[in-house]
């Protein structure tokens, strides 16, 4: 199933599979039974109307190299939970964990939740690859899918969709965030790129190429690893020989611990700067402190002067639940979990056209020192973010990052920093 098939991105004339048109009419005929009206907006779950759990679909990783980001992103899932009390609209809220291994896979997961399950919404993705395949899934459906932590810039971008939402960042603008710091790094700007090779690290290689090479840049070599690779020694070698100012890696999760640790093992570790167009706490914790390196881009940092006492409390709550501090994917699937039930109690509904409008008009205070927002013609949580570096010396088990700027700078607007319909060549279908 292409990604940018029409059914996905929601386009009129866009069929309706037989399951969710008999869902529907189920839907309908179960409110005439109650003798209650209809919502203006199609059939939603109105306080009291069913005593059974209101059900939310988690897609993450349980295996393959982002199963720790996977399991901290539940965690901030039950955070939000917790923090709405275990229950909106008066009802329990289950939430239904499904792995997040492969796009086939995911895909089929993302039906059996849908479908058999009978949630109202979908949180989750990590993988762009595995996104972008359940994405089409998700609108030919009608069931609001959030997802928390893919990064590939075509899920905001060509490939949008009316029924997705994206809380990460996309590459366009983590590239942007870490580049001005990465610039000072060798006056002849000469660089080696490894990416994994999938959708997010190819777009990553492609998207900072591009900048690098307008700055007069140079790319050394470019190498494509696979997802899940152990042993990057001739990557490593390849690298070494070209004397590079700048090690840019499209790795995450355990690809990008291994990376660390060979990389340490060989002696290079601070004589070569690295960077990422995203990191993960625990990708650090678990490469150790000696490893440890790099100056990267980050949606978010759980210590330091930029966080808010909202954000500090979903910290403590954490911490006393879990027995260490949350990473950002944590607080990404917290926020998106906290977004989707705030949809749901603010409409009192569970209708997917329901809470998308209000998403798309929503601003949320108190999550960052601005107000964050989806926009509402591509769906992209719109934040401030952060250029983070490794402590010259970790001292701490969990604390690994100084967070040494924020993005955008120079008066420019959020909104323009994330780039303009024209840029992003987003065109969102109808809400059907």
């Amino acid at each position: 199933m292409r990604a940018n098939d029409c059914v996905g991105r929601g386009l009129p004339g866009a069929p309706v599979s037989r399951r969710a048109a008999l869902r529907r009419l189920g839907q309908v005929g179960g409110a005439l039974a109650l003798g209650g009206a209809l919502p203006a907006l199609g059939p939603g779950r109105a306080r009291g109307q069913s005593a059974s759990p209101i059900k939310i679909g988690i897609l993450l990783p349980k295996s393959g190299p982002y199963a720790v980001q996977g399991e901290n992103g539940h965690h901030g899932a039950e955070i939000a939970v917790d923090d709405f009390g275990g229950k909106v609209l008066g009802e329990p809220i289950e939430l239904i964990w499904e792995d997040e291994s492969s796009p086939q896979a995911s895909q089929q997961r993302m039906r059996k939740l849908i479908e058999e399950n009978k949630v109202v919404a979908v949180q989750g993705g990590i993988s762009s690859g595995d996104v972008l395949a359940v994405m089409p899934i998700a609108a030919r459906e009608k069931v609001l899918f959030m997802a928390s932590g893919p990064n590939a810039t075509e899920i905001t971008g060509k490939n949008c969709s009316r029924y997705t939402f994206r809380v990460d960042l996309p590459n366009r603008v983590t590239v942007r965030t870490v580049y001005p710091t990465l610039s000072e790094f060798g006056k002849k700007r000469r660089w080696y790129f490894v990416a994994a090779s999938y959708a997010w690290g190819i777009d990553a290689y492609n998207q900072m190429k591009e900048l690098l090479v307008a700055d007069g840049g140079t790319v050394l070599g470019a190498d494509q690893a696979p997802l899940g690779t152990t042993d990057f020694s001739s990557y490593i070698l390849k690298l070494r020989q070209t004397d590079p100012d700048v090690v840019f890696l499209g790795l995450g999760g355990t690809d990008l611990t291994n990376f660390l640790k060979q990389f340490h093992e060989v002696g290079l570790t601070g004589k070569v700067t690295i960077s990422s167009p995203i990191v993960n706490d625990s990708d650090l914790w678990a490469a150790g402190p000696e490893a440890a390196t790099g100056t990267f881009p980050k949606l978010w940092n759980y210590s330091g002067h930029q966080n808010t006492p909202r954000s500090e409390q979903f910290v403590k709550k954490y911490l006393a639940r879990f027995g260490q501090p949350p990473e950002v994917e944590a607080w990404q699937d917290w926020f998106a979990m906290t977004a989707i039930l705030t949809a749901i109690r603010e409409t009192k509904s569970t209708d997917s056209a329901r809470l998308i409008q209000f998403l798309e008009e929503h601003r949320f205070e108190g999550y960052k020192a601005k107000p964050v927002y989806f926009r509402s013609w591509d769906h992209q949580l719109i934040q401030p973010t952060l250029v983070a570096k490794v402590k010259p010396r970790v001292t701490d088990r969990w604390d690994y990052f100084d967070v040494v700027g924020e993005y955008p700078q120079g008066g420019t607007s959020l909104d323009a920093f994330f780039g303009s319909k024209a840029e992003i060549g987003c065109t969102l279908g109808p809400l059907a």
